[in-house]
């Protein structure tokens, strides 16, 4: 009969095992990780969400190119010019009468050396609404960039969780696996023995070993799976392959529950995507008065001053002028071919459109709120009930072990319940898993998990 203290000493050599299997397989000191380190190490390293954070600058910095529409420029030149082979004029002899001129005059129309310094302001006062048309959709393309940073956060911290736990779940998988194969072998050796003893029949140790052959068959499985879950959360957190882990956040059972109403309402108001479109409406309804403004005037005042020389000199006191001109040039489109008209149409069209995909996107929203709401709910349930099973699994293996070493039960039976222990124990640990990345979906359905930190 398997003692208390049998299984103890089986479960620590499995864990004396694994421990050894880490040496071999990562080698040096496996990286202690929490679900917070490896949440903020793939912030910090994810490419995508780091793309996300750049677009979002880029956004800001359109804020500012934008605003330098209501600012006026200035620019500074210096021109030196040497014209080689002037123009030149002639006026004929006896032109102007007999002997006046009395012969064919030539002169240049112009200077062979030019040298002018310029200062030129312009300010666009008014340039037809588009300006602040055009401000305002550099603001809401900010807003745009910056939720879909907040959705990429989301989404990558959701992606963090399910890969952390599901390598949790197949460590758990490997742990079971190897708790059932230390007993199944256990079990075959008292059989055995008990076979020696004519106790049982040789199909009992045959059903025996074939039932260690499988376990052991599943440990690789386990373990397989365990390696490959690693892998992937090695990708998300940016470490190389084969780095060695462990993990310290175990699957437990802490209940969140949620009221479905007000979850739908902070779905409403906080998810990313339904900020997104609102920022894409507002952005449709800002290209109708930026094109509208095509139809409108436009102002423009320049001021120049310019300091000229015809020659090479520093001498500015003799061989300088000045000269300054001011202008206020007002224009406006009289006809365009309604080109303008177009434009308007074009843009109110997209307005309308953005309000529908608003709309179908707020009933998936909700939708997916409801679903997430339904699920947390099934899954609290669930784990119960499997913890419920893994109870009632013990108490069934104990008692037919103990019924088996008095001989008042069959060997298959001990195996059967042996076998309904560990599926059991992995149905319950699924579900803790499930339960657990049910509650991050919750988060994320409602928008909380943009804002959740680590």
């Amino acid at each position: 009969m398997m003692t208390r203290v049998t299984l103890i000493a089986l479960a620590a050599a499995v864990a004396c095992a694994g421990v050894a299997r880490a040496e071999e397989n990562g080698g040096g000191t496996p990286m202690a990780l929490t679900l917070a380190d490896a949440v903020n190490r793939a912030l910090a390293s994810d490419a995508g969400y780091l793309s996300a954070q750049k677009d979002a600058d880029a956004a800001r910095a359109k804020i500012s190119e934008a605003r330098a529409a209501f600012i006026p420029t200035a620019t500074l030149g210096a021109t030196a010019m040497q014209i080689l082979g002037l123009p030149t004029m002639v006026i004929p002899a006896n032109s102007f009468g007999p002997g006046f001129p009395p012969e064919d005059v030539m002169f240049s129309t112009g200077y062979d050396r030019t040298v002018a310094a310029e200062a030129t302001l312009t300010y666009l006062p008014y340039q037809g609404g588009r300006e602040y048309a055009g401000y305002r959709l550099a603001k809401r393309g900010y807003e745009l960039s910056s939720e879909a940073l907040r959705q990429s956060r989301s989404n990558l911290i959701y992606d963090v969780a399910a890969a952390y736990y599901n390598v949790v779940l197949a460590e758990e998988a490997v742990r079971v696996v190897d708790t059932s194969v230390a007993v199944a072998t256990s079990h075959v050796t008292a059989t055995e023995d008990r076979y020696e003893a004519g106790l049982v029949s040789e199909y009992d140790v045959l059903r025996t070993r074939v039932q260690l052959t499988n376990l052991e068959t599943a440990r690789r499985h386990a373990e397989d799976g365990r390696v490959a879950a690693t892998r992937y959360l090695l990708i998300l957190l940016g470490l190389p392959a084969g780095t060695p882990v462990a993990l310290k956040d175990r699957l437990t059972f802490n209940v969140e529950r949620y009221n479905l109403d007000e979850s739908i309402a902070a779905a409403s108001a906080a998810r990313p995507e339904l900020r997104q479109m609102e920022s894409s409406r507002l952005m449709a309804e800002d290209s109708v008065k930026l094109a509208r403004g095509g139809d409108n005037p436009t102002v423009v005042f320049t001021a120049d001053y310019t300091d000229y020389a015809n020659a090479y000199s520093l001498n500015f006191a003799d061989d300088w002028n000045d000269e300054t001109t001011l202008a206020l040039i007002v224009s406006w489109p009289v006809f365009d071919a309604f080109a303008t008209r177009s434009r308007v149409r074009q843009a109110r069209a997209e307005v309308a459109k953005t309000e529908f995909t608003k709309i179908r996107l707020a009933e998936s929203v909700a939708m997916e709120v409801r679903g997430a709401w339904d699920n947390l709910a099934t899954l609290e349930a669930s784990v119960a009930a499997q913890k419920e099973n893994v109870d009632f699994a013990e108490r069934g293996l104990a008692i037919a072990q103990a019924r088996y070493d008095a001989g008042l039960m069959s060997n298959l039976e001990v195996l059967d319940a042996q076998s309904a222990l560990t599926q059991a124990e992995m149905g319950y640990f699924t579900a803790l898993r499930d339960y657990e990345l049910a509650k991050f979906a919750m988060r994320r359905a409602r928008g909380d998990l943009a804002e959740a930190t680590f």
